[in-house]
This record gives structure tokens, sequence and C-alpha cells, in this order.
């Protein structure tokens, strides 16, 4: 919100919810860190604890959007104002999304035998979540600047994010095909990975949103989805592992 209102408090209030998001996304952020270094680190103290805090992420993200409902029920705003609030109240389901999936990285990373992650997997998620974390961090950036530009640019990391994550697919599902006794772990990693991928789509959105807080608009063109996991078929995986 660039100009501010003749009647203060409006001001304060929405400047509260700007506030709000941030520390949610602070959190949530912190909540998907934390998860990824569990599963690396196989720290079953951490993921116990990422599991255990969800609940103050759904708690914040409940207090958000009660307030977000009391500003537009009490104030019933207008144009750009309103969409100041609509973009938080999804913003805010946005990131409590993110929890549920740093959540069930955490549970997962319980499931995991200790050491038991190769170390090139390892190194390859980790780029994954770094870029899917570095995503999110710039997203929030653009709201707090309220730079649509920086929203766009964050957005643009998507593609980055999708492309690595269908090469994981196809390594751990070669590396399935190729060798039975660690099917178990690599299906926790599929679902992590998958996790993260999501993590970078739910950041995309958290984009989206910036933009349109600022601009009141969409952004002008559709995102590319160049996540392939989904297309992929048996031929494929089979032609690689006998590649390699």
């Amino acid at each position: 919100m660039t100009d501010s209102h003749i009647y203060k408090p409006f001001d304060q209030e929405l400047q509260t919810l700007a506030s709000s998001v941030g520390a949610m996304g602070d959190f949530a952020g912190a909540q998907f860190a934390d998860s990824i270094q569990a599963l690396l680190r196989g720290d079953l103290t951490l993921a116990q604890r990422v599991i255990d805090q969800d609940r103050q992420l759904d708690a914040l993200r409940r207090d958000l959007s009660s307030a977000a409902a009391s500003v537009i029920a009490r104030r019933q705003p207008m144009a750009i104002d309103l969409n100041e609030v609509l973009a938080d109240f999804r913003i805010s389901d946005q990131l409590e999304r993110i929890g549920d999936l740093a959540k069930n990285i955490a549970k997962r990373a319980t499931a995991i035998a200790r050491g038991s992650i190769p170390s090139d997997i390892a190194e390859m998620l980790e780029r994954l979540s770094t870029l899917a974390a570095d995503m999110l961090k710039r997203a929030l950036d653009a709201i707090s600047a309220g730079d649509a530009e920086k929203a766009l640019l964050a957005r643009q990391l998507d593609e980055e994010i999708d492309q690595l994550h269908t090469e994981i697919f196809r390594e751990l599902v070669s590396r399935m095909s190729a060798d039975q006794t660690d099917v178990i772990n690599f299906v926790h990693l599929l679902f992590c990975a998958k996790n993260i991928e999501r993590i970078g789509d739910h950041a995309t959105n958290i984009a989206e949103a910036a933009y349109f807080k600022v601009t009141g608009q969409r952004p002008p063109l559709e995102r590319r989805r160049l996540d392939e996991s989904s297309l992929m078929r048996s031929g494929d995986i089979l032609v690689k592992t006998k590649l390699t």
C-alpha cells in the first residue's frame, strides 16, 4: 500500500496484517529449513520438533484469517485495499500448506534409516530445497517491498525447481529398478522430493499473490510448468538404467 488513509486505524490494521504475514512466512521458512536438515542429517529430535511446531503455524494462519475477515467486515475496503486483504488471505493459506509439507518431510525423515541417503542424492535434494527456500524468501521480500517486478523474478525460479525435481525423480526410480534393497527409503525420498517441489509451487503462488497485491492484476504471462515426472513412462527409466 503506497497511500495512507484518512482513517489511521485502517492503516494500522492493514499494517498489522502485513506484519502477521511476514511472521508467518518466517515461521514457515524455518520449518522447511529444519525439516530438510532433519532429513539430510538423520536428526530425529529436530524432525519431531518440526512435527510438533506445525500446530503453531496452523494457529498463526487461523489468527491471520480471522483478522483479515474482521477487516473486510468492518471496513468494507474497496479497490487496492481489498486486493491487499484478499492477497493476505491467499498467502496465509499457501504458507500453511508449506508448513504441512515440511511436517510431512520431517515425518519421512523419521522413517528413513540414518545414513541411508546416498551422498549424490542428498546433494541433489539439498540443491532442490535451497532453490525452493530462496524462491520463498524472494516472494516474501517482494511482499514486504511492495515490488511487483521482484515478485515476477521470484516466480521464474519455479522452472529450475521443476527441472531438478524431474532429474531427482528419474534418478531415484532408476535406482529402485536396479536395486531392491533400499526401495522403501527411495520411496520416502521420492515423496520428500515431491514435497519440496510442491513447496516451490506454493512459493510461486505467493509470488503471484504479491504481484496481485501491488497491481490488482494477475501476472501477464502464465508460468511454464517443466516438471515432467508425472509424464514419465517405465520405458524412459529402463533406457536410462541400461545406459548407466
